[in-house]
């Protein structure tokens, strides 16, 4: 965990005494202490009580405005009746059935009628798993083993797609032609063998396809690279790379789950104006309960469906099922939140204005302060980058960025305001208010950490 010069330490550790008890039972009992380690914010993880609209309130009562929000998932904001409403009717029906049910119907429908690429769509619990579900559809259509990926782009927690997050000028090779750098020991060679990575809104990448194509069964990308930082997809180049895979016999998949039914109601794919052949989900539409979602053409789709004999589909059908798909209580929520957006899209103007508003103003903070940095994104998403604009690949972001926006996230727990080192979300319980206390806590927390020489 990263160290925090003393007076801050102090600081966060004095007001969060409980959270610092759960922390010390924690590490007893859980490796690192969390169920994952961006999660452990140092000092010491606070450990919140509830969630209320746009705030956070940790058990030694301090309250933050949640630029978090689980995520990405709580989208509507903590406790949002919509959510809170269904969740209560579905637990009294009960919670997982063992076999179809009349709202995993009902939530299909709403997702095949708003999602643009999807001609049928089915469900699994995570967004990892949508991404793999969709990799292995790919390789059973074009009889081909391979995957790429973009540098900075996050797609699950499996091996083929573990790495190259970041840019190591030591190990990530040349622009044209990067090399795959994973990220986790335990990931053997073999695991990796059909992994290629592209330099995302480069041309270069169009020239590793053509070359690649015959190896290629799918090309996975983002619009808005969330572990990358809130990098935002070049609109023309997305839609080249879309041509340039269809044009090579290469499907290409939007990885969607944190853009969907987030940066408008047709996401990336409308947002970009996009065609894909895949796109998976798995944050908005849960609203914090485990969702993951495949969508794509009937023509992918049908490689998770049956001939009606099980010998010929062991040939000709990727295997597809897990104990907890479309759950009671997650399809029954689905419905509920998507019924709701669509039927008040004039939110997404409000919470996009909102989201530029947070941009510009930490812009305007960075400029005052003189601080080498960028606030980049796009909609209701943004990322702090320690780094001078433009930004548009991991490449162009220098070594020690992780480092110093970690430190950024405990300057801004300091001043009441939390957000994660990758990149922050708005939810539409947020406010102006909220957005003048974000851009004060940034303006605070940079000029805490010019005093406290973190950074020039």
């Amino acid at each position: 965990m990263e160290s925090l010069p003393e007076a801050l330490a102090t600081k966060l550790s004095g007001a969060r005494a409980e959270s610092a008890r759960w922390w010390e039972r924690a590490q007893a009992a859980i490796p690192a202490g969390t169920s994952g380690r961006r999660r452990a914010i140092p000092p010491h993880p606070f450990y919140p009580l509830r969630g209320e609209g746009a705030r956070l309130v940790d058990v030694d009562g301090n309250e933050y405005v949640d630029c978090v929000n689980g995520f990405g998932p709580v989208f509507l904001g903590h406790g949002h009746p919509v959510v809170v409403d269904a969740l209560v009717e579905a637990v009294s029906r009960g919670t997982t059935f063992g076999t179809p049910h009349p709202d995993e119907v009902r939530l299909a429908e709403i997702l095949v009628e708003g999602i643009p690429c999807a001609g049928k769509v089915t469900f699994t619990n995570t967004g990892s798993q949508a991404t793999d579900a969709a990799l292995r559809v790919a390789r059973v259509l074009t009889g081909k083993p391979g995957v790429a990926k973009f540098e900075g782009g996050f797609h699950g927690g499996y091996d083929a797609v573990l790495g190259s997050f970041a840019f190591d000028p030591e190990q990530s090779g040349p622009v044209e032609d990067p090399r795959f750098v994973s990220i986790s020991n335990g990931a053997p060679a073999e695991n990796l063998a059909h992994t290629h990575v592209l330099p995302f809104n480069h041309d270069a990448a169009f020239d590793k396809i053509e070359r690649d194509a015959s190896k290629l069964a799918l090309v996975m990308v983002e619009g808005v690279q969330g572990f990358g930082g809130g990098i935002v997809a070049d609109r023309s180049w997305l839609q080249e790379l879309s041509r340039v895979c269809r044009a090579n016999d290469v499907l290409l998949m939007l990885d969607e789950v944190i853009t969907g039914f987030r940066l408008g109601y047709g996401g990336a794919q409308e947002h970009f104006d996009v065609e894909v052949d895949l796109a998976t989900y798995g944050k908005a539409p849960g609203a914090g309960l485990p969702l993951g979602v495949v969508a794509g053409t009937d023509d992918a789709m049908e490689m998770l469906g049956t001939t009606g004999d099980f010998a010929r589909d062991l040939k000709e059908r990727a295997y597809f099922g897990g104990t907890y798909n479309a759950g009671v209580l997650v399809t029954a929520v689905g419905i509920a939140v998507l019924e709701y957006l669509k039927s008040n899209q004039h939110l997404y103007e409000q919470i996009d204005q909102l989201g530029e508003m947070v941009r510009t103003g930490i812009g305007g903070v960075i400029e005052e302060l003189g601080v080498e940095a960028a606030v980049i994104g796009e909609g209701s998403i943004w990322g702090f980058q320690f780094a001078p604009a433009p930004i548009r690949s991991v490449r162009d972001i220098p070594p020690g960025n992780g480092r110093l926006r970690s430190l950024l996230q405990a300057y801004l727990l300091a001043e009441g305001v939390f957000v994660s080192p990758s990149f922050g979300v708005l939810s539409m319980a947020h406010t102006s208010d909220d957005v003048e206390r974000i851009v004060t806590a940034h303006h605070d927390a940079l000029a805490a950490m010019k005093a406290d020489a973190v950074i020039a």
